[in-house]
């Protein structure tokens, strides 16, 4: 039986292999050892290493120097990402600092139980949330989510395109969610229904509207449609800061996950 670190882990894995297969200028790569992706984009979040594993096989070390060196050779930021629960976590982030990559912070990985749950989010006066299902409502996605990732230009270009063409396409693997205060967008939230887990993504505020409540009340009207839609359990990577917030949602932390950049 699967753990629950490695749902989140998966989970992780499922949505970066459709984002890369929607988009021709990422790769999706997948060895026995090695589970990453590229592009030609010069953010960390469109280049990343998601796990790698046998570090104590014959030609791991060079094959982890390989894979740094192919990073590398496109002169943008990439991540390595590290997971507590893996044998060789210890191990590996040591080979990774002998390269010269630098741990520059850590996100809980996060499991919620679907299993007779029910929240109710605290009443927010004038707040109603809607799902994203047109072109021209992508905008309000894009009000709130591009400044809040800190993604500009043709980064934030692509990152809008990728996640609208995997939400409104036939089948549809993305569904986005805009909380609206007063009739303005407030906030967003994506959800990624794989099978029986629920993953949550792109959970994001505008500045003026935080401490409210509204990525709370994202968050569970994502995971209730996902319940309904045969959900068993939901999983996130919270940033330090939201691990509070999603507790009171009933999440607990499984895993950590540490990014070294390059």
């Amino acid at each position: 039986m699967i753990s629950t670190p490695d749902i989140i882990k998966q989970n992780m894995i499922h949505i970066m292999k459709q984002m890369s297969g929607s988009c021709p200028r990422m790769s999706f790569v997948k060895t026995p050892q090695v589970i990453r992706y590229e592009s030609d984009l010069p953010h960390s979040l469109f280049n990343r290493i998601i796990t790698y594993e046998g570090l104590k096989s014959d030609g791991a070390l060079n094959d982890i120097a390989t894979i740094i060196d192919h990073y590398r050779s496109s002169k943008g930021p990439f991540s390595w990402l590290i997971w507590s629960h893996d044998t060789d976590a210890a191990e590996l982030a040591s080979v990774l600092e002998e390269h010269g990559l630098k741990k520059s912070g850590q996100s809980p990985g996060m499991s919620l139980s679907l299993a007779n749950w029910t929240y109710k989010a605290p009443s927010i006066s004038n707040f109603e949330i809607k799902p994203i299902l047109t072109t021209a409502e992508f905008s309000w996605f894009k009000e709130i989510a591009l400044p809040a990732f800190g993604l500009q230009g043709e980064t934030g270009e692509v990152f809008m395109q990728v996640n609208e063409s995997l939400a409104l396409r036939e089948q549809a693997i993305l569904r986005h969610y805009v909380g609206f205060l007063d009739g303005r967008p407030a906030g967003v939230v994506t959800a990624f229904q794989d099978g029986e887990t629920i993953g949550i993504y792109n959970v994001a505020t505008a500045g003026e509207y935080r401490r409210q409540g509204i990525g709370s009340a994202l968050t569970a009207h994502a995971i209730r449609e996902g319940q309904v839609a045969g959900g068993k359990i939901a999983v996130l990577q919270s940033s330090e800061m939201g691990v509070g917030v999603y507790r009171a949602l009933g999440f607990s932390e499984e895993v950590r996950i540490d990014f070294y950049f390059g």
